[in-house]
């Protein structure tokens, strides 16, 4: 008989949903996992008052940087003689693909309104 396509297939084992050939790798990594420690990636820190970005390529940097107040989030500017939109904007600046349109422009004061009766 043959054998049904993906059922009681063997497959190589799997680790961080990568298919691995040796499966060594996968069991050191688990055991460094478990013992508590873990993979750090260095990445970008934003402070939120000044916008300034630092990166973080350690461990004990990244925390130096939290006490300071540092976040993972980059701070959001406004656009020059712009101001800060809504969540109602937002959303229907998103859902219709003509905008502004007049429909746009009644889903913007109809969510606005339900949002007021709250």
């Amino acid at each position: 008989m043959r054998a049904s396509r993906g059922m009681g297939a063997i497959l190589p084992s799997k680790c961080c949903s990568k298919v691995l050939s040796k499966p060594s790798a996968c069991a050191s990594k688990a055991k460094k996992m478990k013992a508590g420690g873990s993979v750090f990636k260095s990445h970008m820190m934003y402070d939120a008052k000044t916008g300034k970005a630092v990166k973080a390529p350690t461990k004990a940097k990244h925390l130096e940087l939290k006490k300071k107040g540092y976040g993972h989030t980059k701070p959001v500017k406004l656009k020059k003689g712009g101001s800060v939109k809504d969540a109602c904007y937002q959303k229907v600046k998103a859902s219709y693909k003509v905008f502004p349109s007049a429909y746009a422009s009644g889903a913007i004061a109809k969510c606005r309104k339900k949002k007021a009766g709250k």
